[in-house]
């Protein structure tokens, strides 16, 4: 089977069903849909292995750390421009800790922090709720894990339908 194929099937079949699960059985928990395919796709992003899982979610964590930290200023500031300012101001502490090589795949970190601060953002949620359904940080931070290990399971079973193909049945 050719690899865009599997992956098709294999994240498409993955999808619906955790789709299903958040917004089904699991919806009083609050995950974040987008958050989980953002998740996904980050680790194929960090090379879709083992270490580009730890790279993802360590990237992910990061970010949702820095929007959790701008939130709970942003509780304490007024104004659109106070708000600019300390979004501005985390993103920027965000990238830097691209020093630290545990931190350094900086668009896993972007992707938790725009993710974790727009759902903080427009929900008006305060950054010192840890709460499920209504937390940032603990809606994210479980949303992006799930997301992590959606992808990982996903290229586990592609390896396995791409490798098991017939030369023959390539086109």
């Amino acid at each position: 089977m050719k690899l865009p194929v599997a992956l098709a099937i294999v994240v498409g079949v993955i999808g619906a069903v955790l789709t299903y699960l958040y917004v089904g059985p699991l919806a009083g928990l609050g995950l974040f849909v987008p958050a989980t395919f953002i998740g996904a796709a980050s680790f194929f992003a960090a090379g879709g292995d083992t270490a580009g899982l730890k790279k993802s979610l360590a990237g992910n964590i990061w970010g949702i750390i820095w929007a959790t930290v701008a939130l709970i200023v942003i509780g304490l500031v007024s104004g659109p421009v106070m708000v600019g300012i300390v979004v501005g101001a985390a993103t920027a502490v965000l990238i830097l800790g691209a020093f630290i090589p545990l931190f350094d795949f900086v668009p896993g970190g972007v992707f938790g922090f725009a993710t974790t601060a727009g759902f903080g953002l427009l929900t008006k949620a305060s950054g010192t709720d840890f709460s499920l359904p209504t937390g940032p940080f603990t809606v994210m931070l479980i949303s992006f894990i799930i997301g992590g290990l959606y992808g990982y399971v996903a290229s586990i079973i592609v390896g396995k339908l791409v490798a098991s193909a017939p030369a023959s049945s390539e086109v």
